[in-house]
């Protein structure tokens, strides 16, 4: 018996369209070689099998499929390497936004390339050296409270460019990252709207997916994120893919199909800088902080820098040394510097003859201990309030003082004149100086359920600045190594998807030489078939 004579026609015409449909594919990769986040295409072609499921009786003898079909158009695409590759962009964000922070801040503690705090209290210690020669000199002392004046006022300039800072970051949150986080999560939103109905008409919309790959690529580098894909039947036994993103390890929806949530930046906290959630597609975390949550990305980043404040810090959620970290030591270095210099200058309370009081009431006795001492501030707040590097300053009595301010001597002199005494000048001269100048460093947690104060540093002055300013230094090598590691690995998974994802011109050159010698078979194949044909009918 023979065979239909037309089936090797369907064959060969369907060998046609599939290599036609092929070498367009081809000239789609190839056109868009230089697109950005253009993602390679293949078609996906399958035999068309000879059915005879609703024949009574099956056929004897070779049975021959009729030919390829193709089924559709699908993306070289691996969604694992696509979620090692967001996952790593979380973390190179967040070390890349507190690693440009630390810099802005290192250029305030810089001691090499300018002579800042640590050469001014060097001076300070060389004045109040010079001083001992004439401890009751003026013209002496005003070159001391000078000396004493620039150190304030270089304190007052540090914290001024670390609270510039701050506003800088918190702008840089503020109208930057969080404006594009929520851009990105609106742009997803639309572009989720247009792929699905893209879907729904039949159309892959390959190419909005590139588009949406992108965006969620960006959104990535802000958040540490999950894409959950679920599948929503439409009738007819389709059903499309609807996509959305959801705030890591919390199940807090961001995106939902074409809904998007929106974040805001709150200040004044618990921590000090927050992140809500301003508009939710989730009932059930309206208005939510997310500040605890949020710990990579840029976001994270700026959350970290902002609030870090390393063992000043009483929520446990932000321990590493952030901005407030480096303010907090430079306000406790103004604030131990004016107690130690007030405490040194104290002199003694006398009686109506110049005589030196005890706390008993005696006034001759042998036992200083037991003098009473009145106050005698040489520094104090702008404000009136608690000493630090923004408001500290010289004392008004100081800065108005005609004649010699600075308490020379503590020792009672009932007999004669101790003007020419330098004992007490030696003593904060002592303050500057290893060894004897060795003075806890204390941060007072001020609260009733924490009594135990921490110790920062045991030291001099100059050595507590000198200290902070190697944490810092070692704070940016350690982002820094961070930083240069996360990257290496997104460059690294980069490769590998970009290998499997992206156009490579040498692939796509073979292809076409072989889907263009397959579509010259398929037509050599209807010649022949033809010339089959005619013998057939016209010769037999």
């Amino acid at each position: 018996m023979l065979r239909s004579t037309f089936l090797g026609y369907k064959a060969a015409s369907s060998a046609l369209r599939v290599n036609q449909n092929a070498l367009d594919v081809v000239g789609q990769n190839i056109s868009n070689v230089n697109t950005k986040g253009y993602t390679r295409q293949s078609l996906d072609v399958n035999s068309v099998s000879f059915s005879n499921s609703n024949i009574k009786f099956g056929f004897d003898g070779v049975v021959i499929g009729q030919g390829v079909g193709a089924s559709g158009i699908t993306q070289y695409r691996d969604a694992f390497l696509d979620l090692r590759y967001r996952t790593e962009s979380a973390k190179v964000g967040s070390e890349n936004v507190q690693l440009e922070a630390l810099n802005d801040l290192e250029y305030v503690f810089d001691e090499i390339s300018t002579e800042g705090l640590d050469a001014q209290f060097s001076d300070l210690t060389e004045q109040l050296q010079s001083l001992t020669s004439s401890p009751s000199d003026p013209v002496i002392e005003g070159v001391v409270r000078t000396s004493a004046s620039m150190l304030c006022q270089m304190l007052n300039d540090y914290s001024k460019q670390i609270n510039t800072i701050e506003s800088q970051q918190l702008t840089y949150l503020q109208d930057g990252a969080i404006e594009k986080t929520n851009q990105l999560l609106e742009n997803i939103s639309v572009l989720n709207k247009q792929i699905k109905e893209n879907n729904i008409s039949g159309n892959d919309a390959l190419e909005l997916n590139d588009e949406r790959n992108m965006l969620i690529d960006e959104l990535s580098s802000y958040l540490d994120i999950d894409i959950v894909l679920t599948t929503q039947s439409i009738g007819g036994g389709r059903s499309v893919d609807l996509l959305s993103i959801n705030l890591s390890d919390t199940g807090i929806k961001l995106v939902n199909d074409d809904e998007f949530a929106s974040l805001n930046v709150t200040t004044g906290n618990t921590y000090g800088v927050g992140i809500n959630l301003e508009k939710s597609i989730d009932s059930t975390a309206v208005n939510s902080d997310l500040t605890d949550v949020i710990k990579v990305g840029q976001l994270g980043g700026y959350l970290n820098f902002l609030n870090g404040n390393g063992e000043f810090d009483l929520t446990g959620k932000f321990e590493n040394k952030g901005i407030l970290y480096y303010e907090n030591m430079l306000n406790t270095l103004a604030s131990k510097f004016a107690e130690e210099m007030n405490e040194a200058n104290k002199n003694l309370s006398v009686d109506t003859n110049g005589n030196p009081l005890k706390s008993d009431g005696i006034t001759i006795a042998t036992d200083s201990k037991d003098y009473v001492y009145k106050d005698k501030p040489l520094f104090e707040s702008r404000n009136g309030g608690i000493i630090t590097a923004q408001n500290i300053k010289i004392s008004d009595d100081w800065s108005n003082a005609s004649s010699s301010y600075i308490t020379n001597t503590k020792k009672p002199n009932v007999a004669g004149d101790d003007s020419g005494a330098t004992d007490n000048i030696l003593k904060m001269i002592s303050l500057f100086q290893s060894g004897s100048g060795t003075m806890n460093f204390k941060f007072d947690k001020n609260t009733a359920d924490v009594n135990d104060d921490k110790i920062l540093f045991k030291g001099t002055m100059q050595e507590f600045f000198t200290f902070t300013s190697t944490r810092l230094s070692l704070e940016i090598e350690d982002v820094k190594n961070s930083y240069d590691t996360y990257s290496q690995t997104q460059y690294e998974i980069d490769y590998q998807r970009n290998s499997l994802s992206s156009v490579d011109l040498d692939e796509e050159g073979v292809n076409l030489l072989t889907y263009q010698k397959a579509y010259s078979a398929a037509a050599k194949l209807m010649t022949t078939l033809d010339e089959m044909l005619d013998t057939l009918i016209n010769r037999m």
